[in-house]
């Protein structure tokens, strides 16, 4: 599909066929594909929790103030940034050498910026969250253009999800995701004009 007809077409579809199942290698494709997005220093600070058995969908649906959809969708996806994404920073200093972007003497310095940059426990839960959204909106232009539905939600209680599923503490739920097969038939909402959205310059 021609990359514009994507955006303007995606939608946060709230309605799916129960019937679809989607087997994990279409989801891998698509996690797959969304996984080219940026991320400071290649980190990656993106994870994926995939959730697709039945009883389990309600159980994270419980955790999501009882949406109908979470349950409905072929998979419900809480996309998790990682706090401790700076931890491969000795993984990229050596895969940067290998590849010429940076000196063999130059992996040490590489490495000491990083985890210098993620001292900071809000730099780390920012990076996180933010690389987590990046890979978020991937994943459903993705989805989109293999020709299925998506739905970002951040209706849900973190928390209960991280103690029903057992998340490690440094993942943090950023937002979920439905998946699957549906549309949206209601009109688009309105967007805000480019001049009520853009300044020059500074202010």
């Amino acid at each position: 599909m021609d990359f514009s007809k994507v955006i303007q077409e995606r939608r946060s579809v709230k309605k799916y066929d129960q019937n679809v199942k989607m087997t994990k290698d279409e989801i891998e494709k698509i996690i797959e594909i969304a996984s080219l997005s940026p991320s400071a220093w290649n980190l990656q600070q993106w994870h994926y929790l995939i959730v697709t058995d039945e009883d389990k969908k309600q159980q994270l649906q419980k955790c999501a103030w009882n949406q109908p959809k979470v349950s409905e969708a072929s998979a419900s996806i809480v996309v998790l940034g990682d706090l401790h994404a700076y931890e491969r920073a000795g993984e990229v200093a050596e895969e940067w050498a290998q590849k010429g972007y940076v000196p063999a003497d130059g992996k040490k310095g590489l490495v000491d910026s990083i985890y210098s940059f993620y001292e900071n426990d809000q730099t780390k839960r920012d990076e996180a969250i933010r690389g987590a959204s990046l890979a978020a909106m991937s994943l459903m232009l993705t989805a989109k253009d293999m020709g299925y539905a998506t739905c970002p939600m951040i209706g849900f209680d973190p928390e209960a999800i991280r103690k029903e599923f057992n998340i490690p503490q440094n993942l943090i739920p950023a937002l979920m995701i439905t998946l699957g097969k549906g549309e949206e038939s209601r009109e688009r909402a309105s967007r805000r004009s480019p001049k009520d959205i853009i300044t020059y310059e500074t202010f």
